[in-house]
């Protein structure tokens, strides 16, 4: 007898339930709140915000009613739906009802039914469902939308961010295109993360569809409320009824991900956490190649209990990616795993790069370069870098952007800033032309003296370097198309013996390329090798040029190198006056001046060097030219 008693109720509560959700749905062909609801991802509990079907037979607490009315013709189900009322002329109504929820710490569903009459929309005959609304002066609201033409340029049905009371940008678009008398049930969810999905039920289908798209921006949420664009003839034919607005606690996720430095960074919840949840192995950092990069510790930031603060080891990248997972609010529940992209890049610091060489007085047709130096641990924005000059009064003129797109200078990389990299590629055989960084504007350096200055995105000076004509080498006899190029990245910029004219053994430039005035780091004594002591001349492939290979304790010597016989008469001037480097060589063919090919035997090769403080050095060394050839 128990046991058939139990059944009973089973069967009891059963009927109960279908009953219940018939009558909370008015028509059978269509689609109940419940059951859009049931469409989204299933949560706890959902709490409902703002519910109205207007059975009452009123629109009490509704603002802007003048144009509707709570009306029995053609209603969409039950008795009552509200109605635009008919209008002689034409013209647009909106009305609105005060409605709120907290974007960050709840998931928002909204549902409703809509239709309107035997009219296709258009430009001029519109309508669209304010989701949400800072404000009822429709020209003036900021909030997001869901409905038919709400840019006037299409009647598939679409949700839009609305911002100062036109349309912004479109989130979502469906594929059902609104004719004339459809009527349809609409469903918008939106997790506290920024996920919007758009669902939509024609009436008398079975079928619904479902349209997501993301938009994490949040604004006040204070209002929604129906606007309708009509012609004279369109007036009083759109209906809505069945609006529900719920909400349920969104679970744990990241809200914010901030960069304190190279070493560590914050990441924020929308909620607290439960800090005996937080371990090293619930992170992963990754760079754009997939390699990881060592968490080194994990703790809550101090006097906060939604913030993390993680420390890691070294970056090579310049996007990151960050994966948490496992991480419990403090009611428990486990967050679902989440990644995020994020670009490893920071306002550029003083002295993180440095100005390396420059050319401000070109050749005839050619233009100025700057070429800067990362002589930072981390990649650098090249687009948050800029240019300038200064004018008389010392104040900053023409400040122009490195670069107009997103670029990065890794550690020890060069960027060659020019207006015209094929200019520079053309005049200097020593360049890098991926080096080049081509700018829309260059500040104009004149070619007397000048100064560059080096400046991030807050206008902060990073660099600065101010140069003059009378800092070349006073052994060259024309200046022009030599540039001045950096000795050290130890001794300061703006230190004049820091600067000496690019080696003409390199060209006299070197964009994009280690100066050729580089001082070594290591202490070197000076050398002269010719290298191999014999050589054949013959064109068999084989040691057919003496190589002078010459390494110098210090950068910035001047050269000659003579060669003569061996009874001391000089038959080759094979280097005059030549600006050197640290490091080089020159090469000999085992001709004479004249061009003729010397006999065979001993010769001496004397190489003198000075520099512009009067020092000078000698060195003679031996060569055998042999196998003359015929």
């Amino acid at each position: 007898m128990a046991r058939k008693i139990f059944i009973f109720l089973i069967l009891v509560v059963y009927l109960l339930t279908i009953v219940s959700e018939t009558a909370f749905c008015h028509h059978p062909d269509q689609l109940c709140i419940s059951q859009i609801t049931a469409a989204f991802v299933i949560k706890d509990t959902l709490n409902s915000i703002f519910q109205d079907d207007f059975e009452d037979g009123n629109h009490s607490g509704w603002k802007q009613t003048d144009d509707w009315e709570v009306s029995s013709f053609g209603k969409i189900s039950g008795e009552f739906s509200l109605k635009h009322s008919a209008k002689a002329s034409s013209g647009y109504g909106a009305i609105f009802h005060s409605v709120g929820a907290d974007w960050n710490s709840y998931d928002i569903e909204w549902s409703f039914k809509l239709k309107n009459g035997n009219w296709d929309p258009s430009s001029s005959n519109r309508f669209w469902f304010y989701l949400s609304a800072d404000t009822i002066l429709t020209d003036l609201i900021n909030g997001w939308a869901v409905g038919v033409n709400i840019s006037g340029s299409t009647d598939l049905l679409q949700l839009w961010r609305i911002k100062n009371g036109k349309p912004d940008s479109l989130i979502v678009q469906s594929d059902l295109d609104w004719n004339a008398s459809t009527q349809a049930t609409i469903g918008v969810r939106r997790t506290a993360p920024g996920i919007w999905t758009l669902i939509y039920q024609n009436a008398g289908e079975t079928d619904q569809k479902s349209f997501s798209g993301r938009d994490s921006g949040i604004g006040a949420f204070k209002n929604i409320g129906l606007c309708f664009y009509y012609t004279t003839t369109r007036a009083g034919q759109l209906w809505i009824d069945d609006i529900s607005v719920k909400s349920a606690p969104a679970e744990l996720f990241i809200r914010g991900l901030t960069l304190i430095n190279s070493h560590s960074l914050s990441v924020t919840f929308n909620k607290p956490f439960n800090p005996t949840s937080i371990h090293i192995n619930n992170f992963r950092l990754t760079d754009e190649n997939n390699l990881n990069i060592p968490i080194l510790q994990t703790t809550p930031t101090k006097g906060s209990i939604q913030s993390i603060d993680i420390q890691f080891g070294k970056v090579q990248g310049v996007l990151l990616s960050l994966s948490i997972s496992g991480i419990s609010d403090q009611e428990g529940k486990t967050m679902i795993a989440e990644s995020r992209l994020f670009p490893f890049t920071f306002s550029p610091e003083v002295g993180s790069v440095l100005i390396n060489e420059i050319l401000f007085n070109p050749l005839s047709g050619g233009v100025d370069f700057v070429e800067l130096v990362n002589v930072s641990e981390v990649p650098v924005p090249i687009h948050r870098l800029k240019l300038a000059g200064r004018n008389d009064t010392l104040a900053l003129k023409q400040i122009y952007d490195v670069s107009s797109v997103i670029r990065y200078l890794k550690p020890g990389q060069y960027l060659t800033c020019t207006k015209d990299p094929k200019i520079i590629e053309a005049q200097y055989f020593s360049n890098n032309p991926e080096s080049f960084c081509q700018m829309k504007s260059v500040p104009s350096f004149p070619d007397d003296a000048g100064t560059v200055v080096l400046l991030n995105d807050s206008l902060v000076v990073i660099d600065e370097f101010s140069y003059s004509a009378k800092m070349h080498s006073p052994f060259l006899a024309d200046d022009n198309g030599v540039s001045l190029e950096r000795i050290s990245f130890e001794k300061p910029t703006a230190e004049r013996s820091n600067w000496a004219s690019a080696a003409a053994y390199a060209g006299f430039a070197t964009p994009g390329l280690p100066n050729s005035q580089t001082e070594s780091e290591t202490e070197i004594q000076d050398e002269i090798i010719p290298e191999p002591q014999v050589f054949s001349p013959n064109g068999d492939g084989y040691n057919d040029q003496l190589s002078i290979h010459f390494k110098l304790s210090k950068p910035g010597y001047i050269a000659n190198v003579r060669i003569f016989d061996v009874v001391g008469r000089q038959v080759k001037f094979l280097v005059k006056n030549q600006s050197l480097g640290q490091e080089g060589s020159w090469l000999w063919d085992g001709d004479s001046d004249s061009g003729q090919r010397l006999n065979l035997g001993v010769y001496i090769v004397l190489v003198e060097l000075f520099d512009r403080d009067g020092q000078t050095k000698t060195f003679k060394k031996t060569c055998t030219l042999t196998d003359r050839l015929n």
